[in-house]
């Protein structure tokens, strides 16, 4: 049981969570203390913009409003927001005259109750703007009718009748398309978020909320008027999510992660590589002949691979050539992906981030519909499927909150500004004159016209508005508060700048240009303005395109230090039930206070590459955990099974992210070296995992080092009313970055940090890897005989067995002379101290390395017999399918073969033991499932397991008969 010092462990970090609450309150408090002292609010509103900025306004506003926070302080009373104001912004407004002077014809419309204003804008509608005017006439009706349907603090709430004339007018003007005719119906009624109420305008909803609403409106208007079904228009994608999912069933979704196996095989020499698959579906290539020659374990699922001889495996198979790459949505849930963006194939990680960002306001468009076929459609396009129940909008609405915190993070903007930009970019989305995509299949069937389609939205709409991302922000502020709505609004006005300033009250270092906002660069800055040079600086681009999994390498050593640790604590010690019940919590409490830190951090570091790398590892890792063993951030209470490095459940995590860790490592460094500097990996030396420090691998953290070396190298100027320009020295931050985190590097050699559970000693794979490592002898009948008289009772015989089982273990790791005696090995290489664990005197003085595995079977079968007299199971872990009954017919059958066997028996007695304990136990279940009807002797020949015997074995004594064969064989 967990000591008390496990307990004091879990009240440090309660403590500490309250330590932290402590700090932010005094904090405030010292914050609040400054600017009560200061003769200006200017301290004060800047404090408000360094927030905003962060986390926007329409949160902030909710912040201020909590009165649990106590944040009232912050805004000053001449920034105070009057009642019955509008705080809503329309950021619509972005999209120019056109859009402002149809809103008005709106707002005069409903005033007066007649459809007249209206009529004359659409007659002086400039039809050169061919899509603007009908999507800026149903953003009007959305914000002045369906929003104010619902808030009725601007004008009273229209009524049926006038709604109907509505209805009415924009049914029959050939102004709108029928997708959009539909959709400003669908508007005018608030009817919009029948299945999702997040969609649907109601009272009370949150600016926040009302602001993604706003968006996912938004850019439905632009797909429902600029993409009609057959179009041809590269947005027909995004439409057919949106209004006809039914239609995407087996598409590719765009920025869906896919098989890497067609990209290998192009790498590698076709002529001379063969492909393969293990019993579970697991693919390896065999080089040279492409004949396998040898046998091997499985990297995921550890089953045998390759063969002998030329001659492949009967349990494996030649592997499928057709693209595996997974159809529909497979992201998983928002709150397990990356909180970085990430890239796929030709996008940078700024523009997969965006591309999402659109593809979850599609789906969130078709999820908020009551038409179940839709919402049929929906669900069956999601891997894994969602709990049967589960709100399909509410998963794709998390993952658009998900995307906008991305995508803000990877262009350095906050949440208002990221909201303007995309307003910006479905406002040029709108204006663009498009060519039908001829010939391109929009219905993403395939890898490739997944790849073409995605190269092509990047181009016709990404390319521009990255580079001009930050020159269309300050225009669209600009528009935000030059709109004859927003003027009262002080708040806002004084957090973006939009009056002139005054001048200053307090002397010159309370001067207003001394304290106005200045974005930060930052690492997405610089990544999305490099791409237009990205063929210039080579380096830099590969390094910040891996960005996202390279920061990771910083916690590296303190993962594989925290396994060793685990593996030579616990490894052939502990079975999966023990580690399924031990707590990381009791794990602690059995360190010492200062190894307990230690233990600690390590878990600390695992748990922030897991979060940096999970997303990407479990899309593109070579090792992928199964989904039903997925793992998140460990904590006290999770079992220490997530831990452990092993092949299987929980700790295929563990294991996987080393892996993934130690590819992203070698992989930057091959790109390089070989891709880059056109030098041979072969000329790098490298060293092994276990060796490898912080100072050999590309090992940095963002904050402390990235940060600062691009700050370095950053100039940027501010003018009054033109914000801030920033420019990059990228030559010399190539050259600097190089120089401190890539050369020099050696390659990483991969060795397997793997444990094995006590039970997995029994594993046959286990004792051919023995055989093959040090050949076996028996040890002879006599001296068998004397260590059975020693071991009196079974709990010695259970502790030999133990002990020898861990021998075993560092056996097949290492190696040793088959004629170096056991006692020997166990004192001086193991440390054991064999006198206190063999117990036998016999044992000590007579067993070798080579009569190891004999000893093991002979005590197995004497600790079964043992067990069997006490009228115990003996076989406990082995499935119930294989405890049948022999029919009275059968045994004599086998009887009459036993007695055939004569001096032969024993032998069989401890081979049958080998092969029920190795090869028929619960955790092979999935693999022997119809082993059942297999012939008895067949299954064992098949497992290596088993001689030549004077008498074949009887055909009607099958697998399913195994343990009912042994224990007559035993005499038991």
């Amino acid at each position: 049981a967990p000591t008390g010092r496990a307990s004091q462990h879990a009240d440090n970090l309660e403590n500490s969570a309250r330590q932290r609450q402590q700090i932010a309150h005094r904090l405030a408090q010292a914050a609040n203390n400054l600017c009560e002292a200061m003769t200006s609010p200017t301290v004060q509103i800047f404090l408000i913009k360094e927030i905003v900025h962060r986390i926007g306004l329409d949160r902030f506003r909710l912040a201020i409003a909590d009165p649990t926070l106590e944040l009232e302080w912050i805004v000053p009373d001449l920034l105070r927001h009057d009642e019955g104001e509008d705080a809503i912004p329309d950021r619509f407004i972005v999209l120019g005259e056109s859009y402002r002077t149809t809103r008005e014809a709106v707002t005069n419309a409903v005033l007066s109750s007649s459809t007249r204003p209206l009529e004359e804008v659409v007659t002086n509608t400039d039809r050169s703007l061919k899509h603007v005017a009908p999507v800026g006439l149903l953003l009007s009706l959305y914000r002045e009718v369906t929003m104010c349907q619902a808030e009725s603090s601007q004008f009273q709430p229209t009524g049926a009748e006038y709604l109907a004339k509505l209805r009415d007018f924009v049914g029959r003007r050939g102004l709108l398309r029928p997708d959009a005719s539909r959709l400003a119906l669908q508007l005018l009624g608030n009817e919009q978020g029948a299945a999702l109420a997040h969609v649907k305008v109601s009272p009370g909803q949150s600016g926040m909320v009302r602001s993604l609403a706003a968006l996912v409106v938004h850019f439905a208007c632009v797909l429902s008027q600029c993409a009609p079904p057959t179009s041809g228009h590269p947005l027909e994608v995004f439409a057919a999510l949106a209004f006809k999912p039914d239609t995407m069933r087996k598409a590719l979704l765009p920025t869906m992660p896919e098989d890497d196996l067609p990209a290998i095989r192009n790498a590698l020499p076709e002529s001379n590589t063969h492909w393969y698959e293990c019993p579970n579906g697991h693919r390896y290539y065999v080089a040279n002949c492409g004949s396998p020659m040898q046998e091997y374990q499985c990297n995921v699922c550890r089953v045998r691979i390759g063969g002998t001889s030329g001659t492949l495996d009967t349990a494996n198979r030649v592997a499928s050539a057709a693209d595996q790459s997974e159809s529909g949505h497979i992201l998983g849930a928002a709150h397990l992906r990356s909180a970085s963006a990430v890239p796929e194939r030709d996008l940078n990680p700024a523009s997969c981030a965006l591309m999402r960002i659109l593809l979850h306001m599609s789906l969130v468009w078709a999820a908020s519909s009551s038409d179940q076929g839709k919402l049929a459609a929906l669900a069956s396009i999601i891997h894994p499927a969602l709990p049967v129940g589960a709100n399909i909008g509410q998963f794709f609405w998390a993952h658009l909150e998900y995307d906008i915190q991305v995508f803000g993070r990877a262009v350095g903007k906050g949440f208002d500004d990221i909201l303007l930009s995309i307003h910006c970019l479905l406002g040029g989305m709108t204006n663009a004159n498009v060519n039908p995509s001829a010939g391109l299949d929009l219905r993403l069937s395939s890898r490739e016209s997944r790849r073409q389609w995605e190269g092509g939205i990047q181009r016709q709409y990404f390319t521009d508005f990255f580079q001009s991302i930050d020159g269309t922000v300050n225009a669209a502020r600009q528009a935000l508060h030059n709109d004859d709505r927003l003027k009262k609004d002080k708040l806002m006005r004084a957090v973006f700048e939009a009056d002139a300033r005054p001048a200053s009250e307090g002397g010159r270092h309370l001067d207003p240009y001394l304290w106005c906002y200045r974005e930060r660069a930052s690492v997405g800055d610089l990544t999305h303005r490099l791409a237009p040079q990205k063929e210039k600086y080579r380096v830099l681009f590969e390094f910040l395109h891996d960005e996202h999994k390279l920061r990771a390498l910083q916690y590296l050593p303190d993962i594989v230090q925290l396994q060793q640790r685990l593996v030579a604590r616990f490894s052939r010690r502990i079975d999966r039930r023990t580690a399924e019940a031990y707590t990381v919590k009791r794990l602690l409490s059995e360190f010492s206070d200062l190894d307990e830190r230690a233990v600690g951090a390590m878990v600390t570091a695992y748990n922030s590459a897991w979060s940096l790398v999970r997303e990407s590892l479990y899309q593109h890792g070579r090792l992928k955990p199964p989904d039903d063993c997925y793992y998140g951030s460990v904590s006290l209470e999770s079992p220490l099974s997530c831990l452990l490095p092993t092949a299987e459940g929980y700790g295929c995590n563990p294991s996987a992210l080393v892996e993934y860790l130690v590819s992203a490592h070698n992989g930057f460094l091959e790109k390089y070296y070989r891709g880059i500097r056109n030098v041979s990996t072969s000329d790098i030396h490298s060293v092994l995992l276990s060796d490898a420090t912080h100072a050999q691998l590309i090992s940095y953290d963002g904050s402390r080092h990235l940060l600062p070396l691009v700050l370095s190298h950053c100039h940027y100027t501010v003018e009054p009313g033109q914000g801030m320009l920033v420019q990059y020295d990228l030559a010399a931050l190539e050259k600097h970055l190089e120089q401190r985190f890539i050369i020099g590097r050696p390659m990483v050699d991969m060795a397997e940090i793997r444990l094995v559970f006590s039970e997995d000693v029994h594993n046959t794979s286990q004792m051919v890897a023995l055989r093959r490592r040090i050949p076996q002898a028996e040890l002879p009948k006599a001296s068998q005989h004397d260590i059975l008289s020693e071991l009196r009772d079974l709990p010695q015989v259970c502790s030999v067995i133990s002990d020898l089982e861990i021998t075993i273990g560092h056996l097949i790791a290492t190696g040793g002379r088959p004629d170096m005696m056991l006692a020997e090995y166990m004192d001086n290489v193991l440390k054991m101290k064999s006198d206190a664990k063999l117990i036998s005197q016999k044992l000590s003085h007579c067993c070798r390395l080579e009569n190891i595995l004999s000893v093991w079977c002979l005590l197995m079968v004497e600790r079964s017999k043992r067990l069997a007299m006490l009228r115990e199971d003996a076989f406990d872990d082995v499935a119930e399918t294989f405890k049948e009954e022999l029919q009275p017919e059968d045994r004599e059958d086998l009887e009459s073969w036993l007695a055939a066997l004569s001096q032969h028996r024993d032998t069989f007695v401890a081979e049958l033991l080998e092969f029920i304990v190795g090869e028929l136990n619960q955790r092979n279940a999935k693999r022997n499932h119809d082993w059942p009807d297999w012939s008895l002797m067949g299954a064992m020949d098949s497992c290596e397991i088993g001689g030549k015997y004077p008498k074949e074995m009887p055909d009607a004594l099958q697998c399913r008969h195994a343990v009912a064969v042994w224990m007559i064989a035993a005499r038991c």
